[in-house]
């Protein structure tokens, strides 16, 4: 009767995976709202002590001064909602990708941009922890 014991294994495996897609896409949203809301406590609770963000340009940030960044940061961030996400769970290891437009304003000033943007997790004892994102921005259709 070895099979079914292997079916309620594969079945216990698969729930555990839906769990954590489900946890990770919770997390994307609490990190999304700590950016906006500058919430630096959270950011530090998300990010991976090793956490490393290449931007658009190539330069790279780490968690230091990602939560310097978000404290001294001048610019309003817009709420925002990521599109088209997907998770992909590889035991202790997620991969999430998706798409996001993101306004930002400096006074009367604002400028809105899309993206698309791919994150890594592992996890730790502590739950999923964020260890590397990077965002490419979506040029805007050509007119004519």
């Amino acid at each position: 009767m070895l099979f079914p014991t292997v079916a309620i294994v594969a079945l216990v495996a698969a729930q555990g995976v839906e769990q954590d897609k489900k946890d990770l896409l919770a997390l994307e949203r609490q990190w999304n709202t700590a950016v906006v809301e500058r919430d630096v406590q959270a950011l530090d609770r998300i990010l991976a002590d090793d956490f490393m963000l290449i931007w658009i340009d190539g330069s790279v940030t780490r968690k230091p001064q990602m939560l310097t960044g978000a404290k001294a940061r001048r610019v309003e961030i817009d709420p925002f909602e990521t599109e088209d996400v997907e998770v992909r769970v590889y035991g202790d290891t997620a991969v999430v990708t998706g798409r996001f437009s993101q306004t930002v304003r400096l006074g009367e000033q604002s400028e809105t941009n899309r993206f698309a943007y791919t994150d890594v997790y592992r996890r730790t004892a502590d739950g999923w922890r964020a260890v590397s994102a990077h965002a490419t921005r979506i040029a805007p259709p050509k007119a004519g």
